[in-house]
């Protein structure tokens, strides 16, 4: 790639994560504050409209261009993964191991979910990838993570969540599932885990939670 394609593409990355900070630290904040979260999503729209011109565009992203077999194998990866990270945060939370019910709000969760991996993994982190596999996983893992953190660290979000355990697990998570994305070539297999952690943590939500818009 030549250096003014790598520079365009890690610009990218980087005006698309801090438009996504900006919006989800301002997102709970009334009006016209609220403007301001609505205004910089102009800029990764921008951005992605470039990316994603036609469906097969948007195939090419999801599913990538490795060989069927590899993005199986990385798929059950991902399915145990989301299965046992979800887990683990719901032995965090003292609740039931897994859920004894579902609610509708589920398929809102499974719905953020996905649309996060398209973002973060499927997206800026094809553009970071401009640099090298390694810094791409990286820089999108800190840019997942940070957009988490400046949702609950907002002035206007009432919440008494703990902020190093959130951005660490999410830290984690993110290495993990963008190293199979990377690994994999195609999303399908960090987009399993996410939305099946999704799926089982929230599945006994009647309601959005507050930090659903």
């Amino acid at each position: 790639m030549p250096a003014s394609q790598k520079y365009i593409s890690l610009r990218a990355a980087i005006l698309c994560s801090l438009a996504l900070m900006v919006f989800s630290f301002f997102i709970h904040y009334k009006l016209p504050f609220r403007l301001i979260s609505f205004t910089v999503l102009f800029i990764p729209a921008y951005f992605f409209s470039r990316t994603i011109r036609s469906f097969s565009d948007l195939r090419s992203i999801v599913i990538g261009s490795a060989p069927a077999r590899i993005i199986v194998f990385y798929s059950v990866a991902g399915l145990l993964l989301g299965l046992v990270f979800s887990i683990l945060y719901r032995w965090h939370l003292e609740i039931r191991l897994l859920p004894d019910s579902f609610h509708f709000f589920v398929f809102t969760a499974a719905l953020i979910g996905a649309t996060e991996e398209l973002v973060f993994r499927g997206i800026i982190q094809e553009y970071a990838k401009s640099v090298n596999g390694l810094f791409s996983v990286l820089f999108s893992t800190l840019s997942h993570t940070a957009y988490k953190c400046f949702l609950f660290l907002s002035p206007a979000a009432s919440t008494g969540m703990n902020i190093g355990f959130l951005a660490l697990w999410t830290f984690i998570g993110g290495m993990i599932f963008g190293s199979i994305r990377h690994l994999s070539k195609s999303l399908v297999p960090p987009l399993i885990a996410h939305v099946l952690f999704d799926i089982l943590v929230y599945a006994e939500f009647a309601d959005a939670p507050w930090w659903v818009w």
